[in-house]
């Protein structure tokens, strides 16, 4: 790749391309490009997200890739969204130099306690769970302030059926970011470092020492991790 690349970097639950915006800052420093394009039902908080599904995600994403140029772009998936970037990867594999999975795919095990019990609705988050599991090295006010932010994530994606067409973690060059203070994905063989990381021999990791919200509490930290995965 070259020295300038383009980034495109996707959002998990609750939030909107807003959380990216440090890492990004950060990153154009370094002379990148980077997009960050919202998922669906990012808008008011009670509308209504029951029609939003996987497809509806990938869309999104695919609209952004696709507007961009010929380059391929170094795809960015933080929590839920790793689902989507897989399946974004799965249909443009030309238009991705590299994945990288920021402890991401297996949060739907994490989220999946906070759903509702019927479909047709979203999954807010807790004050005291986001404070407590998701963004517990931040000050306060950060969290506070990210806090009124969020809203509730749709329900169907949490538990759909995720199908992939090629095995796109092997066919192309893969990094996985793993936060070693992260409460809602800890450590250990069941979860996402090393249970999911040690899955694929060959792919980079790297960990970071961050909570889960590291775009929020830890920008920079961040932005040089996905400065540098390209280059590996």
């Amino acid at each position: 790749m070259t020295d300038t690349t383009t980034f495109v970097l996707v959002h998990g639950s609750w939030q909107g391309a807003w959380c990216w915006d440090g890492v990004r800052d950060h990153l154009r420093r370094y002379g990148h490009r980077v997009i960050t394009p919202a998922l669906p039902g990012r808008g008011a908080f009670d509308e209504d997200r029951s029609w939003i599904g996987h497809d509806d995600n990938v869309a999104a994403v695919l609209a952004a890739v696709d507007a961009d140029g010929a380059d391929p772009v170094v795809l960015v998936g933080h929590s839920l969204s790793g689902i989507t970037v897989s399946l974004v990867a799965d249909q443009r594999p030309d238009r991705i130099g590299r994945l990288v999975y920021c402890d991401a795919e297996e949060f739907r095990s994490a989220i999946s306690g906070l759903a509702a019990t019927r479909p047709d609705r979203s999954i807010p988050m807790p004050w005291e769970v986001w404070r407590a599991n998701f963004i517990q090295t931040a000050s306060e006010q950060l969290a506070r302030e990210s806090h009124q932010r969020l809203v509730p994530d749709p329900y169907r994606p949490v538990f759909e059926a995720v199908r992939l067409r090629r095995p796109v973690h092997r066919e192309l060059p893969v990094t996985f970011l793993a936060f070693t203070q992260d409460l809602a994905l800890p450590p250990g063989p069941a979860y996402w470092h090393p249970g999911m990381t040690g899955r694929l021999p060959g792919a980079t990791v790297t960990q970071i020492d961050s909570d889960h919200e590291v775009m929020l509490t830890a920008p920079e930290l961040l932005a040089d991790a996905l400065h540098k995965a390209p280059m590996e």
